[in-house]
């Protein structure tokens, strides 16, 4: 992710942090935001300032497939290693149970 020549200053005068929205309006999309921004301890200036363009339908279509791609994958294996996990206690369990 290459950096722009200024960075803007949030309201609070901190710079401001470069961050990537994954909303399903703009998804991939980078804006600056306050860096206190998703801190409980501080609170944010609420300072935002989109740093790429806007995206196109086909680009957005595209993204959002990816995204839900991803997403598909990421539920899979979660289930494979739940189901890996139970065999691994049942077989424990089991040969456990013959000594």
């Amino acid at each position: 992710m290459e950096m722009p020549e200024v960075i803007p200053i949030c309201y609070c005068g901190n710079p401001a942090k470069l961050n990537m929205s994954w909303s399903n309006d703009n998804p991939g999309r980078r804006f600056f935001g306050c860096k206190k921004f998703g801190n409980g301890f501080q609170k944010p200036c609420r300072f935002f300032s989109w740093f790429d363009p806007p995206l196109t339908p086909h680009a957005r279509v595209v993204l959002l497939g990816l995204m839900k791609k991803v997403k598909t994958l990421e539920n899979a294996r979660k289930r494979e290693r739940r189901t890996w996990c139970l065999v691994v206690v049942i077989v424990t369990v089991l040969l456990f149970l013959k000594l």
